[in-house]
């Protein structure tokens, strides 16, 4: 048979209940400061003396309770959000979005003034398993913000989460991770070449392979590329795409890339074929536009009658990957060519500087990395980075060689003078 227990009994005293002879349960409730929360401290004495005692000692021990100023993380970080949005690009706010939700997951309950170092810490061990660092490391650095603009506000004494230190995230990895080298480069283009020639590979996708190859564009900032960006000798590139949408490039900076043979004679190319076929995309003013199927296909999957001749993001990543199969090479993705050209203008000598002019490369403190950078220095650094390919295979084509009669597209300097 079960054992029959009896009730407390009540003392007359709030919070101190009788079990028996010698037994006194204690009990005192209190707002848990980071929740908000009702919680319960309990203890046992022998005595009412001592539970009178332990009752004082366990309201003494209860967190401070806060004004009633104070707010809610999740609710917080909504507010911020949508401020934010009220400057930020459609991609940006996307990617806010995604790291608060997350982070409302694990701090929206607590109260945006009780969030402690270790809190962070914890969060990111937990995600640490099943995230990459990079992208943990974004999620931190919104959570910064936000914390920075509590302490604006004067919700927070201090920003806890700059005293977390940030993953260490590595290379990239895979495909995308990977770069060409000069040899590889070459035979790139040129089996990309014979598979145009055969009628497996579409012209226009091989000057656009041409295009991002040697100018190291992003893939929604070659989509976006319009004629208008070209002329002096050089790409002016100022916006990107996303989702059928034109926005600001990723760092937000506008940069110069000159150009010399392969360039010039692809995107001319592509300006003659667009004409003679009398594409309808042309008047879009983009140099590679979507074909008329493509488009309206689009439009009808969106539901809606305007249609947009961006392509797709997946242009090109098909033809890639017949032609790494067909030439034997290590496989890539087309953001392999922004850091295969990165990497060649280095291996060809061109200062640190220049490099980040012509690619766009920009960190979190630098705020003008392009000063200083003239056009004979971006003509000379490209010209150097096509000598090099050239010396490298004697695969290169004739019109992808740089012409030893124009060493600049400003007319003055050579290739090599202003490398350090």
């Amino acid at each position: 048979m079960p054992i029959k227990r009896n009730k407390p009994q009540p003392t007359g005293i709030r919070g101190i209940k009788k079990d028996g002879p010698g037994r006194y349960l204690v009990c005192t409730t209190f707002l848990d400061p980071k929740t908000g929360k009702e919680r319960k401290r309990e203890g046992v004495a022998k005595t009412l003396e001592e539970a009178v005692a332990l009752k004082e000692h366990l309201r003494a021990e209860r967190l401070e309770e806060r004004a009633p100023t104070r707010v809610k993380f999740g609710v917080y970080a909504e507010e911020c959000l949508v401020e934010w949005n009220k400057e930020l690009a459609e991609s940006t706010q996307a990617r806010y979005a995604n790291a608060l939700a997350h982070l409302t997951v694990a701090f929206g309950a607590l109260w945006i003034d009780r969030i402690e170092v270790r809190d962070v810490r914890r969060f990111q061990s937990h995600w640490l398993k099943k995230r990459r660092p990079a992208t943990i490391n974004g999620w931190i650095r919104v959570l910064k913000q936000v914390l920075k603009t509590a302490h604006q506000d004067g919700f927070v004494a201090r920003n806890v989460a700059d005293g977390v230190k940030a993953l260490r995230e590595g290379r990239t990895g895979g495909r995308r991770g990977r770069s060409l080298d000069p040899v590889q480069f070459s035979e790139f283009f040129a089996t990309l070449r014979l598979l145009v020639e055969a009628g497996d590979i579409q012209p226009d996708i091989e000057r656009m392979l041409i295009v991002t190859g040697w100018s190291g564009m992003r893939r929604g900032e070659l989509l976006a590329l319009r004629f208008q960006d070209v002329s002096g000798g050089v790409l002016h590139i100022e916006r990107a795409v996303w989702k059928q949408s034109t926005k600001t490039t990723k760092t937000d900076d506008p940069r110069v890339v000159a150009f010399a043979g392969p360039l010039a004679s692809a995107i001319e190319a592509q300006r003659q074929w667009l004409v003679k076929a009398e594409h309808p995309g042309l008047a879009s003013g983009l140099v590679f536009p979507a074909s008329p199927r493509h488009a309206k296909t689009g439009a009808k999957r969106r539901g809606v009658d305007e249609v947009s001749w961006f392509r797709s993001g997946r242009v090109l990543a098909k033809p890639i990957d017949k032609v790494v199969k067909k030439a034997g090479l290590p496989e890539i993705t087309l953001h392999s060519f922004r850091r295969t050209y990165e990497n060649l203008l280095r291996m060809a000598g061109v200062d640190q500087r220049v490099r980040r002019s012509l690619a766009g490369w920009r960190s979190e403190t630098a705020q003008t990395i392009y000063a200083g950078v003239d056009n004979d220095e971006r003509a000379a650094a490209v010209i150097a980075m096509q000598e090099l390919v050239a010396s490298a295979s004697p695969k290169l084509r004739p019109e992808l060689r740089p012409d030893p009669k124009t060493k600049t597209a400003g007319g003055r300097g050579s290739p090599t003078s202003r490398n350090n």
